[in-house]
């Protein structure tokens, strides 16, 4: 059954807090530039915490029984005011802009069909091979991480992520960990992604002071208008073993303009 929540439309100005420590691939405003795009975007992961922060303080257990899938179709940058609306009848969600671009990313706020598994074993080690080959299909990847706690007051506090749990624990904000492109990045090292699509089913919370793992296959390479699009599937787990949260994930690593500048 779908967590239960009611319908709502707020105003916000998401932010980029990657700029702090200095932005790259496509949140750095100047290599966003030279892609033709106004400057860099903020993460699809932060835009996706002000969903969930709406959920959790509506009394919503998001963190341990909701699902979503979402489509990202156009930027958002940095600081730019856009609208969110929650559309509890539908379960659907939108994030608008002010001008003539319109719709920034839609969504549904339920999934009718279990979360895929990922395979268990021994991951490969990084890959000396750029990404795209089909022989890296399939192969298990991981990556462990510790996140230092440093910027989550000020994360959650432009989300309105609550910080406490219902049983007194610290949340370590969701844009901190829902993103498995890491894993990519530690396996291929690509400078610049862009997030397209995700599906997302939540276990468990996870905490500020845990460390957690990231583990995953790719499951398809794909081409749309010219963008090479990697997708992959991916679960972040506790270091105690506590599934936190399945992620079917897209992202394109290669744009069309791209490759039209480099032919």
């Amino acid at each position: 059954m779908p967590a239960q929540f009611q319908s709502r439309e707020w105003r916000a100005s998401p932010r980029d807090l990657s700029r702090v420590g200095g932005g790259s691939g496509i949140h750095d405003d100047a290599q966003a530039q030279e892609l033709g795009f106004d400057g860099g975007f903020v993460p699809g992961a932060s835009l996706y915490e002000h969903i969930t922060a709406e959920m959790l303080n509506q009394g919503a257990d998001w963190l341990n029984e909701g699902r979503a899938e979402m489509r990202f179709r156009r930027p958002v940058y940095h600081d730019a005011e856009v609208s969110f609306s929650i559309d509890a009848d539908e379960y659907t969600f939108t994030i608008r802009g002010d001008d003539d671009r319109g719709t920034r990313s839609t969504g549904s706020l339920a999934l009718d069909h279990d979360a895929p598994k990922v395979p268990a074993g021994t991951p490969a080690a990084p890959f000396g091979a750029p990404l795209g080959d089909p022989a890296q299909v399939g192969v298990l990847m991981r990556i462990e991480q510790t996140l230092d706690p440093g910027l989550f007051d000020e994360m959650a506090a432009i989300t309105s992520f609550p910080r406490e749990s219902s049983d007194g624990h610290k949340l370590m904000p969701v844009a901190r960990w829902v993103n498995p492109i890491s894993m990519i990045y530690e396996y291929f090292g690509p400078s610049t992604t862009v997030h397209f699509a995700s599906r997302i089913w939540h276990h468990s919370p996870l905490y500020e002071d845990e460390s957690f793992s990231t583990s995953g296959v790719i499951t398809d390479f794909s081409e749309r208008r010219g963008n090479q699009i990697v997708d992959f599937t991916a679960l972040v787990a506790a270091a105690d073993g506590r599934p936190i949260a399945t992620i079917a994930h897209s992202s394109v690593y290669r744009l069309a303009r791209q490759h039209a500048a480099e032919a």
